[in-house]
């Protein structure tokens, strides 16, 4: 189990809440993510992939993300980190996206 954090998020600190001890804590911001990584993520996410996206920040502004295939949203991600929604459960086999961070604690029957 992975949890996709950024410490200067409000909801990603209220997410460390509810994960387990033995998740993995990755500092997205701060360690190299592989594309492979977030291809899965994204491949994984059962919801509209630009979900997991942040449009709003600003390698992101004016960005049309509707004609990006799935290993071309990764390699953005790979050079453009803050992208990516936050926080993210990654328990194996779903993505869970901890906004509200009840979404969290829903999944893991918290």
């Amino acid at each position: 189990m992975k949890y996709y954090h950024n410490p200067r998020c409000s909801k990603s600190r209220q997410g460390l809440e509810f994960i387990p001890s033995n998740c993995k804590i990755i500092l997205y911001l701060k360690e190299d993510v592989s594309a492979d990584d977030y291809a899965s993520i994204l491949q994984r996410y059962d919801g509209n992939v630009l979900d997991l996206l942040r449009n709003q920040e600003l390698p992101a502004k004016g960005v049309n993300f509707n004609s990006y295939r799935i290993d071309e949203l990764a390699e953005f991600l790979t050079q453009n980190p803050i992208v990516l929604q936050r926080p993210i459960l990654d328990d194996g086999e779903s993505i869970i996206i901890g906004r509200p961070v009840e979404n969290i604690s829903t999944h893991l029957n918290i």
